[in-house]
This record gives C-alpha cells, structure tokens and sequence, in this order.
C-alpha cells in the first residue's frame, strides 16, 4: 500500500473496484480498502442483474466480454397468473430483441462476487492493481493547501496498527452504512417500510415453461415472484414475506432457509418447485433513501449504495452503481491530471443525483405495489396491485429508463445549448445510439461504441455527409480545428471522421486531410440515425462515457472553444 496516490476508494465491492480500475486505465495510482477478506468470501447473492445500457458502458472499457462468458443472458420474459401465461409482469425485460439503437439486446445477469472477482482479475493483470483486504477506513482529513489534501486514516484489521495516506480525492464506495458519508457529515434522507422481500439463490427443478427466462408470477399471498436465471445453472427466487407470515414464523429470527424454501414452493403453486441445493437466502426490509449531496469539500465523493439505496424491484441498485462510478471516473482523472477545471467534478453531483432520484421515486411505486399496497400515486384505485403494476411497467418511457437507454443529462453543466440549426436531430445530453459504421480497406464492420472506447477522452466525431456537398467546410475545419487543437491539451480529444458515402482512401474522399481515423458510413445508417443533413455534415462531440457533449455545424470550432473552456485547462492563451 502506497503511502501517496491520487485517490483513495473505500470499498472493494462492484463500484469501488470498477472506479479503481477506470482510475488506473486513466492513468492515475488508486488504492482500493476493503474492510473484509473478499478472497474468503463465497459467490453467493447480492446483485445480478445488468441492463444494456450498463452493459454498454462496461463495452467501452473492454469489461463486457468477460463478464458475458461468465453470465447468464435473457432476451425475454414471461408473466404468469393462476398457472397461465398473461400480459404483465417484468415487461422491461420482455422481447429486447425489439430494442432499436443498442446492440446489447439482452439483460446479463452474474452474481456480484464472480462480477468482482472478474474485475480484480482484470485489474491486476493489466495494471498490477488489486484492493488492499482487512484495512478499515478509520476517518480523514483536509489541508487544501497541500498538493495532497487529504489524509486517510486506516486500521490494519490483523495488527491494529493503524497507518495514513494521503491522496487528492477520497471516494466512498463503502455500501448503505457508509462510513465516509458519516464522517462527512452527509445527511441519508429516506425512509424504511415494514415490507420485507425473501431473495434466495438455488439450484431448482419446476415444471414452469421456460424457466431460464426472466419470468414473474403472480401470487395471492406472496406479492409478485421474481424468477431470474443466474450462472452456472443456479436461479434467484425472489417474493414477498408478509407481516402475517413474518408472524407466523415468530419473528424474522424465526425465518429460516427452510422456511424460505417451504414459503417459496407455496407461492409458485400450481407449478411444482423442487430445490436441489440452496446457495444462499436473506429476508430483508424495503426502503428508500439518498444522500443530500455526493460530494462533500470538492474532494469526498459517494458512489453507488453509499450515496442511495432502495429495494430490488426493478433491479436498478447495481445498474446505478456502475453509472455513478463511469459518471464519476473520467472526471476524477481528468481533474487529477491537471488537464480539467473543479467545474467539471462539481458536474457529478448535479447529472447523477436526479437521476438517482427519479430511481428512487420509482422505487417507491414498485416495491409498494409488489408488496401488495397502494402507493399515492395509485391512491383510490380499486384494481388489484398486479393490474396496477402491469399499467405501470407498460410506459415506454418507464421501459427504456430502466433499462438505461433513456438516461440522459439534458440540463447538465456539461451539455451545451446551440442557438439555431446544429446539423443534427440529436441533442446534447442524450445517450449516443449504436450504429454500424465500415472500415476503409478491409470493409469489416464495426460499432461505432466500440471505436469510441472509453479512455477519459473527449471523442470529436466529424459527420462528413457527402463530400460532394461539403467539401468546402471540411478544408475550412481543416484550418480551423488546428487552432482549437492548439489550446486545449491534445490528451483530452480523440479525432474520428466519417464521411456517407464508399471510397478507398480518407484524404481522397474528403479532399483535405481526415480528422483522425476514418470509417465510412455508406449505406448512410449513422447520419440517418444521428439527423445529420448529408448536404450540411456536423460535429458531434461525445464524452469519454458516451453522452452526447456538443452539436455543432462543420463552422463551429469557436462554439467548441467556448463549451471546452468552461470546464477545460487551456494549454496557451489561444
């Protein structure tokens, strides 16, 4: 453990370990704490499941194929009421095939500890990275005058000794008890119900149709089933534990594993339920809560369960953990490597927790009406609940915000407003939508998120259109672009150009010098899909975690400037 690095994480689970790797790809010296021996732990529970968007995210980092060899996928899912097949249910995660603008038209699902274990791996063979078991973060402190500000108190758990580092920045990726946001005086506003959900990982037999599909079944006396195949054949049985059940057994004490199982083989009826071996069970309460900031001093972050928590309804718990640390990561590294302005951090706060938020009023609504209640929203409604939930998973727009892909920052300090015709029907703050584009030379195709990976570089993407029509503008960006290049540091930008049309060499197509790499896009797919005017091109500028930064017509290298110096170090004057 080293006793100076850029930024210390405490918690080495699923979104501490992710940062840490992000950090360490982004070229900055991280340590990771974990107060227990993960390497001792078993692979048991706790998260698994990882919609398309997250999966896209872990894309862009190299991280999706591992874990997808490692996983389970689902492509669909089935609703089930008095033994019958019925509309309803978890109908987010039903025919993804029909998803428009994403490749990833599956839901992942790998319990957390092989999701860890699969980073650690990751992270120790390309950067000699692993976390530091059996230390506890004990407290900090903050000297802004130093050029390592803050000073981290930890405990050695086997000697008790207890030993300082100090770093630039501190994040917190310790869990829902999170010892950092204590220590940072950080309120965790919310609530807990008296609901409590029973979550069991098995290895079963049952005589319902397609039981390695992502199903739920309706229950009068059990809420709605959550039924999830995991890896290596094991699946995670999910239902309601009611007041009177909770009762019945004496108490939660008295809830044992096979009360869980004979619980679980009741709600399933009619379909027949056999266990061949448990692998794991909890009854937990049901609850909301989100931390009145994530950021403390403009150097203690929170991410993930540390900076808000709620129930598993609709599996959102990991999915916004990984997007507050892909959110986070390049932003810390930017600023730690002197290249970014503390606007730019000050932007983590303000695009995550309303997002977070609007997590969380969901939540509300759907664990209330799993568990059987009425929530306000649905207050003097007499259907049942699972009618009601059926309304409620049936909005399009509920849909594709939980599956990530309606995830957008259209308010952030980080998407910048053009006044009149930007070339594009795309705004700033949306989601870059997935697209084939072709190589020069070999014709292979590629995803346009694959050739945009994540390295914490902003990606400038000129849209070409056809050049018989903007050849002119390109030769003008040509000298214009070299002036914007010369004042914003050079690491922070990747250049890509992608012209509408087929041909054998760049600069032939363009009749300049190509901005970056060039990939064509003849069967015009990628203007189409991005709105771009193939007589009027565009610039369309994504940020490291593929967002939408900027649009701008081919002439708008000043309006770059102005976005890019507001949160940007310039490297001279201009």
């Amino acid at each position: 453990m080293q006793d100076i690095v850029d930024v210390v994480i405490v918690g080495g689970g699923t979104v501490g370990l992710l940062l840490a790797y992000q950090l360490a790809r982004f070229g900055c010296k991280v340590s990771v704490l974990e107060e227990d021996d993960k390497a001792r732990i078993p692979s048991y529970g706790r998260a698994s499941t990882m919609w398309p968007r997250t999966i896209e995210l872990l894309d862009q980092l190299d991280l999706a194929e591992p874990l997808i060899q490692a996983g389970m996928v689902t492509r669909s899912s089935l609703h089930f009421h008095d033994g019958q097949r019925v509309k309803g249910g978890l109908m987010y995660g039903s025919r993804m095939d029909k998803l428009g603008d994403t490749f990833f038209k599956f839901a992942l699902h790998l319990r957390q500890r092989l999701t860890e274990e699969i980073f650690t791996e990751v992270m120790l063979k390309e950067y000699d990275l692993k976390p530091t078991m059996l230390h506890q973060f004990q407290g900090y402190t903050i000297d802004q005058n130093d050029e390592f500000p803050v000073t981290v108190q930890i405990k050695d758990v086997k000697t008790q000794n207890v030993v300082e580092i100090k770093c630039k920045y501190l994040v917190g990726a310790d869990g829902g008890k999170s010892t950092v946001r204590k220590l940072a005086n950080i309120s965790f506003e919310g609530e807990n119900t008296k609901s409590r959900w029973i979550r069991m990982d098995a290895r079963v037999k049952t005589d319902m149709p397609n039981p390695r599909c992502l199903n739920s079944i309706d229950s009068a006396s059990h809420g709605q089933i959550l039924w999830c195949p995991l890896d290596n054949g094991l699946t995670r049985i999910g239902y309601v534990f009611s007041a009177s059940l909770i009762d019945q057994y004496g108490g939660v004490e008295g809830v044992t594993e096979e009360v869980a199982i004979a619980e679980a083989k009741h709600a399933l009826h009619p379909f027949r339920l056999e266990f061949l071996s448990v692998d794991w069970f909890t009854i937990y309460g049901i609850g909301q809560r989100i931390a009145s900031t994530f950021c403390a001093d403009d150097r203690v972050f929170l991410a993930g369960d540390a900076g808000h928590t709620h129930s598993s309804g609709s599996a959102q718990g990991l999915n916004t953990g990984v997007h507050d640390a892909v959110n986070l990561a390049w932003k810390l590294a930017l600023c730690v490597r002197g290249l970014a302005k503390k606007v730019l951090l000050h932007s983590y706060d303000a695009e995550r927790r309303p997002i977070v938020q609007t997590v969380i009023d969901n939540d509300k609504v759907v664990s209330t009406l799993i568990s059987g209640h009425y929530p306000p929203r649905f207050q003097g409604r007499r259907e049942p609940t699972r009618e009601l939930l059926t309304e409620w998973f049936n909005d399009v727009n509920m849909q594709h915000f939980t599956l990530g892909l309606e995830i957008s920052y259209p308010f952030s300090p980080l998407s910048m407003t053009l006044r009149g015709p930007s070339g594009a029907t795309i705004d700033p703050g949306e989601r870059g939508p997935d697209v084939y584009l072709t190589s020069l030379g070999t014709g292979d195709l590629l995803r346009l998120q694959k050739i945009l990976r994540n390295r914490a570089t902003f990606s400038i993407v000129v849209f070409a259109g056809n050049p018989e029509f903007t050849r002119s503008a390109l030769r003008d960006l040509r000298t214009t672009s070299n002036s914007f290049t010369n004042v914003f540091p050079e690491q922070v930008f990747q250049w890509f150009t992608i012209p509408a049309v087929f041909g054998n060499g760049g600069q032939e197509i363009l009749g300049c010098h190509p901005f970056g790499k060039v990939y064509l896009d003849g069967d015009l797919k990628a203007h189409e899909m991005y709105g771009v005017d193939l007589r009027q091109g565009a610039v369309i500028v994504f940020r490291p975690d593929g967002w939408i930064a900027a649009v701008v017509p081919l002439s708008g290298v000043a309006q770059l400037k102005v976005y890019f110096d507001g949160f940007l170090d310039r490297v001279s004057p201009e």
